[in-house]
């Protein structure tokens, strides 16, 4: 005699089973949103960090210190009380601090620093510029790219200025963040 609870008797209808599969859906989603909101929010900081980065300007962001020190030569941060009265308008100053590049400070009349430095990565293959002093020129030694004292192209093949990082003046200290400002300020 067949055993009641034979392979006959265990299914179930398919409208049965899809309401099923819905009920453990629908309470496994709400499930994973409810841990979601009570989880505590470990990304504040960065959360900051963002803010501060795109708009330093914010009122948030006052004494919030984005980005990483700007260091010269020496590997020291630039303290710009003293630093920038040494500083020569129209002639960009090399620092270091962002990982694995050199930003090329922008200096303006005054003297006063630019909200943007320059990532000397030239935009037509990728090669590293260098700034000639006697022809007051970033030059490509690729190909002849040239590009004026704020990054705009000046001879090419490039056809695009420079790319641009964020440069945050405050506390008396330069900031680099690796990242353009929202609006190209040139």
């Amino acid at each position: 005699m067949p055993h009641p609870t034979g392979p006959q008797e265990q299914r179930q209808p398919p409208a049965s089973r899809r309401r099923s599969f819905l009920k453990y859906l629908v309470g496994g989603s709400m499930g994973a949103i409810a841990l979601g909101l009570l989880r505590p929010n470990d990304g504040s900081a960065q959360d900051l960090e963002q803010l501060c980065s795109t708009f330093p300007h914010n009122s948030r962001c006052q004494d919030y210190l984005p980005g990483v020190p700007a260091l010269d030569v020496d590997g020291t941060p630039l303290a710009v009380d003293t630093w920038l009265p040494s500083t020569t308008p129209g002639e960009p100053v090399a620092v270091t601090g962002i990982p694995n590049q050199i930003t090329y400070l922008v200096i303006l009349d005054g003297p006063s620093l630019a909200p943007y430095g320059l990532n000397p990565r030239c935009p037509h293959l990728g090669c590293t510029v260098d700034w000639n002093t006697d022809q007051q020129r970033f030059i490509c030694p690729c190909h002849g790219s040239q590009f004026d004292g704020v990054g705009q192209v000046v001879r090419g093949p490039a056809n695009q200025p420079l790319p641009l990082v964020t440069v945050i003046e405050r506390q008396n200290q330069v900031r680099l963040v690796a990242q353009a400002p929202i609006l190209d300020p040139r």
